[in-house]
C-alpha cells in the first residue's frame, strides 16, 4: 500500500505525491517566513506538527527503500533529519536557536527532489528538467546562505537591517558584483563570504550551462549507460544500441 502510493502511476498515487509536493511548498514558505521570528507557543505547536508529518513521511519512504543505507545517507534524507532536529530542539533547549531555524530551509532540497520525481512520472525529462533542477539548486543555496547571513549579522552589522539586505548581499557576492555598500567584517562573516563566492558561482554556472546546452532527452542506454540523447535518436550514438524515446509524433 505504501509503496503503491510513493511509486505507483495511477491517479491515487499521483494525487498523493502531488499533496506531498503542496505540503513541501507550504512548509518551505513557512520556514522562510519564520526563519528569524521569535519563538512563541504558536510557532512551537506548528513546528511540532510539521516534525511529526516529516518524520512519518521519512519512515514511510525508509520502509519501502530497497537500499536502506543508500537511502539513509542521501542528501534529501539527511536534510529531512536536520529539519526534524531543528524543529524539535527548541522544545527542550528553551532558547532562540536562530541559526538552527535557518537550517530548516534545507527542506527545499526535499521539495525540489519531489518535483523532479513528478517530472519523471509525467515524462517531462527534456532540457527543461535540467534547467529546473539547476535553478532549484541555486535557489536552495541562495535562501540557505541568505538566512545564515541574516542570522549571523543582523544584530551586529548596521548594513544588514532586514532580510532583504541579507538577500542583496548574497546576490551581489554570488555574482561577484560586489558594490561594497554591505560588507561582513567579522571572521565568521568573511568565511561565509568566501563560501558564497566559491560555491555560489558554481551553482550559477551550472544553471547557465543547462540553459545553453543543446536540447537532449534523458533516457539511459541499456547497454552502455549513456543518458543524454538527441530527441529524434533511434540508436545510442555511443554504442549503437536501439533506444526507445517516448514522443508524441512531433518533428
Amino acid at each position: 500500500m505504501i509503496r503503491a502510493l510513493y511509486e505507483g502511476e495511477d491517479r491515487k498515487a499521483l494525487a498523493f505525491r502531488g499533496a506531498l509536493f503542496v505540503f513541501d511548498l507550504a512548509t518551505i514558505a513557512y520556514f522562510l517566513l519564520t526563519a528569524t521570528a521569535t519563538i512563541d507557543s504558536t510557532i512551537l505547536a506548528v513546528d511540532l506538527a510539521i516534525s511529526v508529518f516529516v518524520a512519518a513521511d521519512l519512515i514511510a519512504r525508509f520502509s519501502i527503500s530497497d537500499h536502506r543505507w543508500k537511502f539513509f545517507l542521501s542528501v534529501t534524507t539527511l536534510a529531512d533529519i536536520v529539519v526534524i532536529a531543528t524543529l524539535l530542539v527548541p522544545l527542550f533547549a528553551g532558547s532562540n536557536l536562530a541559526f538552527l531555524r535557518a537550517l530548516r530551509i534545507l527542506r527545499l532540497l526535499r521539495g525540489f527532489h519531489l518535483m523532479r520525481q513528478l517530472d519523471n512520472v509525467f515524462q517531462v525529462i527534456s532540457v527543461n528538467t535540467r534547467v529546473s533542477v539547476a535553478a532549484a539548486n541555486l535557489l536552495v543555496f541562495i535562501f540557505v546562505v541568505t538566512s545564515m547571513v541574516w542570522v549571523l549579522e543582523h544584530d551586529k552589522n548596521p548594513g544588514v537591517e532586514t532580510y532583504v539586505d541579507a538577500l542583496y548581499f548574497t546576490i551581489t557576492t554570488l555574482t561577484t558584483t560586489g558594490y561594497g555598500d554591505i560588507t561582513l567584517t567579522d571572521r565568521a562573516g568573511r568565511i561565509l563570504t568566501i563560501f558564497i563566492m566559491l560555491f555560489g558561482i558554481g551553482f550559477f554556472l551550472k544553471l547557465i550551462q543547462a540553459l545553453y546546452r543543446p536540447d537532449k532527452v534523458e533516457i539511459e542506454c541499456s547497454e552502455c549507460g549513456l543518458k543524454l540523447h538527441d530527441p529524434d535518436a533511434s540508436h545510442c550514438k555511443h554504442c549503437g544500441t536501439v533506444i526507445n524515446i517516448p514522443t508524441e509524433g512531433e518533428t
